[in-house]
């Protein structure tokens, strides 16, 4: 198969960048940008992602869908392509690669209306930054009945296939989040409780001997993730499913569910990637955090 035309939906902090990665390797990259947002139209056509205007058109002048959104508009998107669909005359002709940060059981779920629909659909999972000029891309895994089509684009993306189940690119991708983002909820707990009781110094004093590598990274990951709080609501979400499928508890996530829910609701998760001006070192951050707490407690 080749891979001369790539949708994706939609262009945001990662979708666009990957899109341009695309695009300067020569595949031409769609979107339908119907609805959207002012700044996901400048990152389209900063990308130089052409808008196509309807689904209809994506499934059928694509080979290939990449579904990259947040996980809680996963399910409504396959939803609206099956429609799509079903408005065509003939079978559609791309192939849906959801990319969302999604549990397996969702996965099967979206596979199971994209069939009934009669397009086809791959679980997938990215882990890594947007990769973005002078970055590497991201791995993308994805699993599947038909995954090693998109192998065509390697080495232009880092695609790695997980074998035929739907299901395995996503259960990756959660167990892989739950030691970055699931870890970041924990230190945001710990270092925002530790400000609130006065011991924030203490404490970050004590980690950067006891635990300097973990110090270190949660001091250059932590900054970067209130303007993408919104998102990861609903991944911790996911992550809870997977636990709670799997018989153990899913209230360590819905729990740090909350804990981005309130960043989101902070002035710090109101802003974008591309424009911050607070937060952006890990004392800021936590001193702004833990004064929203206390006006909220107020």
């Amino acid at each position: 198969m080749t891979i001369e035309t790539v949708g994706i939906m939609t262009p945001g902090d990662m979708g666009h960048a990957i899109g341009q990665r695309l695009g300067e390797a020569g595949i031409r990259v769609v979107t339908n940008l119907e609805g959207r947002s002012d700044r996901s139209r400048a990152l389209a056509k900063k990308a130089g992602i052409e808008d196509l205007g309807s689904d209809a058109a994506l499934l059928t002048e694509c080979d290939a869908i990449f579904s990259i959104m947040p996980p809680d508009q996963a399910a409504d998107f396959i939803s609206r392509m099956a429609n799509a669909a079903g408005t065509l005359g003939t079978k559609p002709k791309a192939l849906i690669a959801d990319l969302n940060a999604v549990a397996p059981s969702t996965a099967r779920q979206l596979q199971a209306t994209a069939e009934a629909a009669g397009f086809g659909f791959l679980d997938g999972g990215i882990i890594g930054g947007p990769p973005y000029p002078g970055r590497p891309s991201p791995r993308i895994y994805l699993s599947g009945p038909g995954a090693e089509a998109l192998t065509a684009i390697n080495p232009t993306l880092d695609i790695r296939l997980l074998g035929d189940e739907i299901g395995a690119a996503s259960a990756l991708k959660m167990c892989f989040a739950t030691m970055t983002k699931g870890v970041q909820a924990l230190a945001i707990q710990s270092f925002v409780t530790a400000e609130l009781e006065g011991v924030g110094p203490a404490l970050k004093a004590e980690m950067s001997g006891a635990l300097g590598p973990l110090m270190q990274s949660m001091a250059g990951s932590l900054p970067g993730m209130p303007p993408k709080a919104y998102r990861w609501v609903g991944e911790m979400e996911e992550i809870a499913k997977t636990y709670g499928d799997a018989g153990l508890t899913p209230k360590t996530f819905e729990g740090a569910a909350e804990i981005y829910r309130f960043i989101e609701s902070t002035p710090l998760g109101k802003e974008v990637v591309e424009n911050r001006t607070m937060g952006t070192d890990l004392d800021d951050l936590v001193t702004r955090l833990a004064d929203a707490l206390r006006e909220r407690r107020a």
